[in-house]
């Protein structure tokens, strides 16, 4: 834990054997940890944004790395599955001591999803999140096409998945500011196409009969990888709440309304939590 008025940093730490960033507040609270589950290609310093926001709320806030990145064997991306990444997330969660606030991003939405079908957290926030099956995302925009066909081409192979500048600037980073850009872009790692593929092709599987518990699902209205109205079906099938920022992109932590959309969602969890509080 930090000094009162020291400044809020990233500390390293590794749970159940897995290496990521934790950031602690200035004083201790009653507030859970904050698990962020990372998108495609992430690593766990790109949530740094939000995990510092979370802090200055109050709350404990975490990302750990999955398989295939930060030296977690194996080396080469391409053979992992989404069922392994699943694993990961629910040995990490179960480390936890299950009383984590689950927060997934993009692929780490939908991995956030199944695990609250699987276990019970105490809220779990879907920010930008792939959709599960019987969900679809729309057909790609003009602008973004050659882009998508190229990430499909990838996906479908189960090849190593890692889109240029280019095409991850019209994916994901649009409305990330200009002179930013590269730098966010070079956050990320090699990823699997195998784990993306079956999310797409026949998508996974999640029964609304089994996720219990406060959710809330965040999208863009700029998104142009997952629009905001497959987030919003996704709030209506298993009885989320549904919160849009109209002037977000799909990387919201390094968009100019970061800060917001971080302040709003610990400001839900908190609402949650103390009705969900005994007496």
């Amino acid at each position: 834990m930090s000094r009162a008025g020291a400044p809020l940093t990233l500390q390293r730490v590794t749970v159940a054997g897995y290496p990521g960033v934790e950031v602690r507040p200035e004083r201790m609270t009653s507030l859970p940890p904050i698990l962020w589950l990372h998108g495609v290609t992430n690593v766990p310093e790109y949530a740094a944004p939000f995990l510092l926001e979370f802090a200055r709320m109050g709350f404990p806030a975490l990302a750990l790395a999955r398989r295939g990145r930060l030296g977690v064997p194996p080396p080469d991306p391409r053979h992992i599955s989404f069922d392994d990444y699943l694993e990961d997330t629910i040995r990490v969660f179960d480390a936890t001591g299950g009383d984590a606030v689950v927060l997934g991003h993009s692929q780490g939405g939908l991995l956030a999803l199944k695990l609250a079908e699987l276990r019970r957290p105490p809220a779990v926030v879907l920010l930008a999140p792939l959709p599960p099956r019987g969900i679809l995302a729309a057909a790609p925009r003009l602008q973004t096409l050659p882009a998508s066909l190229s990430s499909l081409a990838a996906i479908l192979a189960g090849a190593r998945f890692q889109p240029t500048l280019r095409q991850a600037t019209a994916l994901f980073l649009n409305n990330v500011p200009r002179h930013l850009r590269l730098e966010v872009y070079q956050q990320g790692v090699p990823d699997s196409g195998r784990s993306l593929r079956v999310a797409y092709f026949p998508g996974v599987p999640v029964d609304p009969g089994k996720v219990a518990g406060p959710l809330l699902c965040v999208s863009g209205g700029l998104d142009r990888t997952i629009p905001a109205a497959a987030v919003g079906r996704v709030a209506r099938r298993y009885g989320g709440s549904w919160l849009n920022f109209e002037d977000c992109g799909h990387e919201f932590l390094h968009e100019p309304q970061g800060p917001q959309v971080a302040g709003e969602i610990g400001s839900w969890i908190k609402a949650r939590l103390q009705e969900r509080a005994p007496g």
